[in-house]
């Protein structure tokens, strides 16, 4: 009689079905104690190295500390709402990318908030709170122009002290450019801290030297506004949109937090990290050319 032959087993079809399925159950186990917790939020050298980059390619600058913080605090929430729509199954059949999904969940939420008009007393006391938002700030025209030939602040200093309160030369004529009611804000935003002082602080239509990152400039204040206090009365109805807006949002703020608070949030940053974002916000310190100034702000 041959010998026992234990690998014949292995041609068994009961034999190989069991195999099978044990080593089906094995993967499976595997992969379900590897699979990454859906609630488990983890922030990295990665992403945050990311969002800063976002950040620098759209600003033109590196982000400052506050403003990191706001981009993982924004990032978070973002990712919290994505992966709650997920759960919820709001991507089935829909491609989109993941900010349509941000948005659905976003405007779930907000559907379900209703918010009426609070009493004539409460909206006022709210108007107060927030009136700087409704005043009409203090109003300047300036007008500006380029020096190509400035090698520095004293040679811009001397053309400016040279032309007291006359017009620019007509060398320089085709360069000035005017602006009409800005607040102080523009005047800081294209000249600087400093230079938007010295401009706020000469006399009307005297020209001082200022810097901008494109070299120096002469710029003088030609008229002043006074600041004027809004009228509840005259602002009622906007004060009225922007309390339900507000109340919208801090509502829609406390829904996410509830949801937030089924997660585990991580920040994994390195010191390497750290430290290069700290160098980067320290060369963004040291003083220097001013950027231009966008548009001014809307006022209300």
């Amino acid at each position: 009689m041959s010998g026992f032959k234990p690998l014949h087993l292995l041609y068994e079809p009961l034999i190989q079905f069991l195999i099978l399925g044990a080593l089906i159950f094995a993967v499976d186990h595997y992969v379900l104690l590897n699979k990454d917790d859906p609630r488990n939020i983890v922030v990295d050298d990665k992403k945050l190295r990311e969002l800063v980059d976002i950040f620098t390619e759209g600003q033109g600058r590196p982000p400052s500390a506050t403003e990191i913080d706001r981009l993982i605090i924004t990032w978070t929430q973002n990712e919290i709402l994505f992966r709650e729509a997920r759960q919820m199954g709001l991507d089935r059949g829909d491609d989109m990318i993941r900010s349509r999904l941000i948005l659905k969940i976003r405007n779930i939420l907000f559907n379900n908030i209703v918010v009426e008009a609070p009493p004539g007393d409460e909206l006022e006391q709210w108007f107060e709170q927030y009136r700087a938002a409704y005043d009409t700030p203090a109003l300047y025209d300036f007008e500006q122009f380029y020096l190509p030939d400035a090698g520095d602040k004293n040679a811009a200093a001397a053309m400016a002290a040279a032309l007291a309160d006359a017009a620019a030369p007509p060398a320089h004529s085709d360069r000035v450019r005017r602006y009409r009611q800005r607040p102080a804000t523009n005047l800081t935003a294209l000249f600087g801290e400093r230079g938007g002082r010295d401009l706020l602080a000469a006399p009307l239509n005297t020209w001082v030297a200022a810097s901008t990152d494109r070299g120096w400039h002469l710029a003088r204040v030609t008229q002043r506004y006074a600041a004027q206090p809004a009228q509840f009365a005259r602002v009622r109805n906007q004060v009225i949109r922007d309390w339900k807006n507000y109340t919208r949002d801090l509502q829609l703020s406390q829904q996410t937090q509830a949801i937030a608070e089924r997660y585990d949030i991580h920040l994994e940053v390195s010191p390497e990290i750290v430290d290069e974002l700290s160098d980067a916000q320290a060369a963004l310190a040291r003083p220097g050319p001013q950027q231009s100034a966008a548009a001014a702000p809307v006022r209300r």
